[in-house]
Parts: structure tokens; C-alpha cells; sequence
């Protein structure tokens, strides 16, 4: 059976981006409002403060681009504040001469929570900038299959099992020799560009053979064996979503279909895994490497 961590979310960007078009895109989203007319910025059919909450925890605070791992919420230098770097992002704009605006939604729909995303700011500016290359119905999959993940790691078996975790560090050694094993898997936190798809499959075939052999160490079903269980099944459904692909065959090209839907699958597969080792990080204090930490969420700060 596929995880929910996965299952369908598939669309996400194809290609990475350099600091320098980052910087050139958010330029241009920055200037976007300025160049839309006086009246369309009056008449924007806004979220309410209800729907922006509303969608900020159905996605857990996190963004939810399937290639961000940015955390929007966290303390302000004022203790008895937080801060916030996120946004309630339209799907079809607010306003005519918006991104993606559909002359057919009413102002209702256009204020549906249905409408709405919860992104950080750079992505929410950048999905706005090259609205050609982030579509409505990709946008929409972002947000159900983000969803879906934060419900997955949420689900009371799970977290029961983190819980208990946090309070009894059981297996210290085993969880360490976990965290060592992904840190020495470069298909986790290599630039996409840079991978041969073959190379990430023997990788994570060695990744997966591993976790089985650190199971056997500790009793069936304990919390620690339980959050192994879900990274395992998460690698499995990666090779789901690739089961058709020559991947000894496939190479880096945006235009393939093969490979963007190869990137984007590894993509959502280190965001999951990011998330679960981050909770398991977090239950036993432990510190990791510079190249894990890209993996992990990205902390407000």
C-alpha cells in the first residue's frame, strides 16, 4: 500500500534554482501588485483572518512546496510574540490581472478556503511571478498531498511512538547508527541536477537493506521500530512512483517527462524524510552534518 507522504504528489518545480534567479524572480513577483490597476487592488476578494489561520495549521505551519522545507512560524524577539513568515497564497488570484485569475469563480470562491495555499513568502512571490510554470491544478496538488503528509506524521500511532521516544531515549545507539546511515546517502541531499538516477536507486536499495538490519536490533514493534517502519515505507513508495522508469537509462532533462517525474518524486522524498528525522533528531538530541541539516526543516529564525 502506498503512503500518504506520497501519494500523488508528483508535481512540483523540475529544476533548481540559483540564488541569482531567485533574486531576479522575486523582483519581478515584488513588482507584480505595483503594476496591476488601482481598481482590480480595491477589489481583491481577500481570505478572512479565520481562513488564513485555518489554512497555516491544516499545513502545520510548513510551506507547502513539495522542494521547501521552511518552517514559517517561531519566536519573536519579544517573548510573548511569534513570528510569522508565511501567506495564505490564492490559487486563482484574488483580483483580475492576477496570476492564474478565473473570470468564472465568484467573490465567494475567490475567498474559499478551497482557493487557498499556505506557502512562505519566497515561493508564494515566485509561484506568482512565473505563473506559466505553476498552474492552478498544479497548485492544488501541492496542497492536498502536503496535507496528506502532515496528517501522516500526525496519525496517533506514530506519534504515540515519538512521544515515547522523547521521554525514554530508548535505543540510544540504534537511533544514532540511523542517523549515520542517511548521512552517508548522498541521493538525500545532493542537487538534483547532479544525481544519475541509477546511482539514487542502488543508494536507497542500500538504504532501505540497512534500516532492515538496525530493526532487527531492537523488539518489534517499539516506537523506535515504529518510526523506522515509516521511513521504510516511505523509500517504498518512492520506487512506486519510478517503477516504470529505466532509471540505469535516465538522465538529467527537463523537457524528459521521465526525469521531471523522477526529480520531483525524489524531491517529495527527502522533504518526508527530512520531516520524520527532524522529529527523530528532536526525541533524541542528537546533532548531525551540515549536508542532513539540508534535509531538515528550516527553522524561523
Amino acid at each position: 500500500m502506498r503512503s500518504l507522504v506520497f501519494e500523488g504528489y508528483l508535481r512540483s518545480w523540475s529544476r533548481p534554482h540559483n540564488f541569482s534567479q531567485f533574486a531576479a524572480t522575486r523582483t519581478e513577483a515584488q513588482s507584480v501588485e505595483h503594476q496591476r490597476p488601482a481598481s482590480s487592488m480595491a477589489n481583491r476578494d481577500e481570505f478572512s483572518e479565520s481562513t488564513k489561520k485555518a489554512l497555516a495549521e491544516r499545513a502545520a505551519y510548513f510551506c507547502s512546496s513539495p522542494r521547501c522545507m521552511k518552517l514559517t512560524i517561531g519566536p519573536h524577539s519579544d517573548s510573548e510574540k511569534a513570528l510569522k513568515t508565511g501567506c495564505a497564497a490564492h490559487i486563482h488570484a484574488a483580483a483580475e490581472g492576477g496570476p492564474r485569475y478565473d473570470k468564472n469563480q465568484t467573490p465567494e470562491q475567490r475567498r474559499h478556503i478551497s482557493n487557498g495555499l499556505w506557502l512562505c513568502r519566497e515561493c508564494g512571490q515566485i509561484v506568482d511571478a512565473d505563473k506559466d510554470d505553476h498552474e492552478a491544478e498544479e497548485l492544488r496538488t501541492w496542497k492536498k498531498n502536503h496535507e496528506a503528509m502532515i496528517s501522516e506524521v500526525r496519525t496517533k500511532g506514530y506519534s504515540d511512538s515519538l512521544a515515547l521516544l522523547q521521554s525514554g531515549r530508548m535505543e540510544p545507539a540504534v537511533a544514532r547508527k540511523l542517523i549515520v546511515t542517511f548521512e552517508d546517502h548522498r541521493a538525500l541531499w545532493y542537487a538534483f541536477d547532479a544525481e544519475f538516477p541509477d546511482r539514487v536507486r542502488q543508494s536507497l536499495d542500500r538504504l532501505r537493506s540497512r534500516i532492515a538490519e538496525l530493526r532487527g536490533e531492537i523488539p518489534a514493534g517499539s516506537p523506535l521500530d515504529v518510526v523506522m517502519d515509516s521511513l521504510r515505507k516511505t523509500i517504498l513508495t518512492f520506487f512506486d512512483q519510478v517503477e516504470h522508469t529505466d532509471l540505469s537509462q535516465l538522465r538529467c532533462d527537463s523537457r524528459n517527462p521521465e526525469w521531471v517525474n523522477f526529480s520531483q518524486a525524489l524531491g517529495t522524498l527527502r522533504k518526508a524524510i527530512g520531516l520524520q528525522l527532524d522529529n527523530l533528531i528532536t526525541a533524541y538530541g542528537l546533532s548531525v552534518g551540515d549536508e542532513l541539516k539540508r534535509m531538515l526543516p528550516q527553522k524561523v529564525s
